[in-house]
């Protein structure tokens, strides 16, 4: 198996980690072998700074067991390099940075992928000053770990219904994707007439999600409120369907700014206007299904295009996966620099008021289009 080699943290802070279930009394699971009968649960991993001295002595904690590289495994039907239990470059239940609070950013992943899959992009970020708490959507996981013994495992349905009719509805996805003519607002109709018909599933998903990240935000700010400083609001950033997440929450809810990390722009938006700081960062192939994010805007829209990326790739998956036509030819440690500053300028820039300009790369790697 190919050795993996990894990014590691430059920020001043080490970085903390500490894991939780919810569950939600208000609704029942629609998913999985408990759909209808159970309430809804979710997972949280908790990102934080802490002093290095504080690290001392302490285990690195386990980011990714075995047990969700091998549900992975099965989902995409390819190896991963390293396939063991991967610890990170965060220490469990390390002591936080006493007498101080940092802004607080929410994390949704992509459907069938896992809790901490872009963990080298948390834990940089985390770094520099940023609690993150990155949400797990039950059943949408390769494998949820409730920290008690219990996983949940994928559930199918989330393939097989993702469009549907199926046939027709995955051949409607790639005519959406590839057709890239006319104005911003002409793609978008195309795209939003195609998920009106198709896309009942998944637009369903994007709400449950949306109300496990508003009882993930309420729990953190309850828990853990002499840790955080949300004085500025929070933020939100997500991959895939974790994207759209994020774009529905700043145009639905209180969250100050959001990025979507190649995530097509699900939901149904008429009549309503974005007035919140957003930055869109897509690959070619979905390049058309995004293009909301450059209309009916009141605030700052940030729109980058990576050149030879994959969907997957905008993950840790760049680093894991061996093939390149999976995951896109960019240079992963530079698609890790590039991810991370930008997540950086945008969160300090909106929630810790900084002067400087959101990063914008411009050359061989990525391209402006907005």
């Amino acid at each position: 198996m190919e050795e993996l080699i990894t990014p590691k943290p430059t920020g001043e802070y080490r970085v903390g980690t500490t894991v939780f279930a919810l569950t939600d009394d208000s609704r029942k699971e629609k998913l999985g072998p408990e759909a209808g009968k159970a309430p809804r649960r979710v997972s949280v991993r908790l990102y934080y700074p802490v002093r290095s001295e504080d690290t001392e002595g302490r285990k690195k904690a386990v980011i990714m067991p075995a047990v969700k590289l091998n549900a992975l495994a099965k989902i995409y039907h390819m190896p991963f390099k390293d396939a063991g239990d991967q610890e990170g470059e965060v220490y469990l239940d390390a002591e936080p940075v006493p007498g101080k609070k940092f802004p607080l950013i929410i994390f949704s992943h992509g459907m069938g992928s896992y809790l901490e899959s872009n963990n080298f992009m948390l834990t940089e970020i985390a770094s520099h000053g940023y609690v993150i708490a990155a949400v797990g959507h039950t059943y949408e996981e390769a494998a949820t770990d409730f920290y008690d013994g219990s996983y949940a495992l994928f559930d199918k349905r989330c393939q097989s219904d993702m469009y549907f009719p199926k046939t027709r509805g995955s051949l409607a996805a790639l005519k959406v994707m590839f057709n890239k003519k006319g104005t911003y607002g002409e793609q978008y109709d195309r795209f939003d007439a195609f998920q009106s018909k198709y896309c009942a599933f998944l637009n369903d998903r994007v709400e449950e999600r949306a109300r496990d990240v508003r009882l993930v935000l309420s729990d953190v700010r309850t828990r853990y409120g002499d840790r955080i400083d949300i004085t500025s609001g929070a933020g939100i950033t997500g991959h895939s369907i974790g994207g759209s997440t994020a774009f529905y929450m700043c145009m639905h809810d209180e969250f100050k700014c959001g990025i979507n990390l190649d995530g097509m722009l699900l939901g149904n938006y008429s009549g309503m206007r974005m007035g919140k700081p957003f930055y869109q960062i897509s690959c070619e192939d979905s390049r058309s299904t995004v293009s909301r994010v450059a209309i009916d805007n009141d605030a700052p829209v940030y729109w980058e295009l990576f050149n030879n990326m994959k969907h997957i790739g905008f993950s840790d998956m760049i680093f894991m996966v061996p093939a390149k036509m999976v995951v896109g030819k960019m240079d992963p440690m530079k698609y890790h620099e590039y991810v991370c500053r930008i997540h950086l300028s945008m969160f300090d820039k909106y929630l810790k008021d900084s002067d400087e300009e959101v990063f914008a790369p411009d050359d061989e790697y990525v391209r402006k289009l907005v």
